[in-house]
């Protein structure tokens, strides 16, 4: 099964992010994964969403959104490279402050679309504003 949008990374930020696309986007179109389980199983629990592993998620996300903190970026993506690299039609979105795309783009090790987003917590009300970047592939 695809998803539309899967989130890597549930804390605040990312949590945020899931509350709000959950308003808009059924749960079974959302995956979401943590490196703590019982995080992801919560958002699971509340919007209907599925568990996925990392690999398993960026395999089947339309949009994968990296909720990680920057200075644990590259080694979050090192080991799902291979399979974002695999991938054709994927967008990454990033919230991590102080990472270009270039370096997003680089630790993936593939030109894929990305969009670089700074939400702010309102975002999980409807309230919020999120400012953004993005390459010129993203329409």
């Amino acid at each position: 099964m695809g998803y539309k949008i899967g989130f890597i990374g549930c804390g605040n930020m990312g949590g945020a992010l899931v509350t709000a696309a959950a308003k808009k986007v059924a749960g079974n179109e959302i995956a979401v994964c943590d490196y703590d389980p019982k995080k992801a199983e919560a958002f699971a629990i509340a919007y209907g969403a599925t568990v996925l592993t990392g690999e398993e998620l960026v395999q089947q996300a339309e949009f994968v959104v990296l909720g990680v903190k920057p200075q644990v970026m590259e080694s979050t993506l090192a080991p799902l490279a291979n399979a974002l690299c695999a991938r054709e039609n994927v967008t990454i979105v990033t919230m991590a402050a102080g990472l270009s795309i270039a370096a997003i783009r680089g630790f993936i090790g593939k030109d894929l679309p990305v969009i670089r987003i700074m939400p702010n917590t309102p975002v999980a009300i409807g309230q919020g504003v999120i400012l953004y970047d993005a390459t010129e592939d993203v329409t």
